[in-house]
C-alpha cells in the first residue's frame, strides 16, 4: 500500500516553500528610523536627530514625559498622563507610527522614508 501520492509531495513542497518565504521576509533587516519631531499642542518643539534621552516639558516647566531614541528605534520611557498608552506602545522603527499621548497633547513623530502603503496596519 502507497502512503504518499505524487499530489501529497506537491503540497509539502509548496508548504516548505512558503515557511521559507516567511523565514526570509522576517529576517530581512528594517530601515529604522532618521529621528523624530515632537509636537506639543499641534506646535513643534523638539527635533530629535542624535540618541539619547530628552525631557518634553510643558510651558511651566512639568514633566510630560522621557523620550529615548537609540538604534533608529524610539520609545516613551516616562509620561506624566493616567493610562500610560504612549509608554506602552513601546519601541517605534517605523516611519508610518507615531507615539500619541493624548492628555499631555504631545505627538512624537518619527522621521525617515514612509513607506508607500494606504493601508495602516498598526493597532492599538
Amino acid at each position: 500500500m502507497k502512503f504518499t501520492k505524487k499530489n501529497d509531495l506537491y503540497l509539502l513542497l509548496v508548504v516548505i516553500l512558503l515557511v521559507l518565504v516567511m523565514i526570509f521576509m522576517n529576517a530581512y533587516p528594517k530601515k529604522g528610523i532618521n529621528g523624530a519631531e515632537v509636537y506639543l499642542k499641534r506646535e513643534k518643539i523638539l527635533q530629535i536627530t542624535k540618541e539619547g534621552t530628552y525631557s518634553i516639558k510643558n510651558d511651566e516647566g512639568e514633566l510630560l514625559m522621557n523620550v529615548e531614541y537609540i538604534d533608529q528605534r524610539i520609545r516613551v520611557i516616562d509620561s506624566s498622563c493616567p493610562l500610560k498608552v504612549c509608554e506602552n506602545t513601546g519601541w517605534v522603527e517605523n516611519p508610518n507610527q507615531p507615539i500619541i499621548c493624548i492628555p499631555n497633547e504631545i505627538i512624537v513623530k518619527p522621521l525617515g522614508t514612509e513607506d508607500d502603503t494606504e493601508i495602516d496596519i498598526y493597532t492599538w
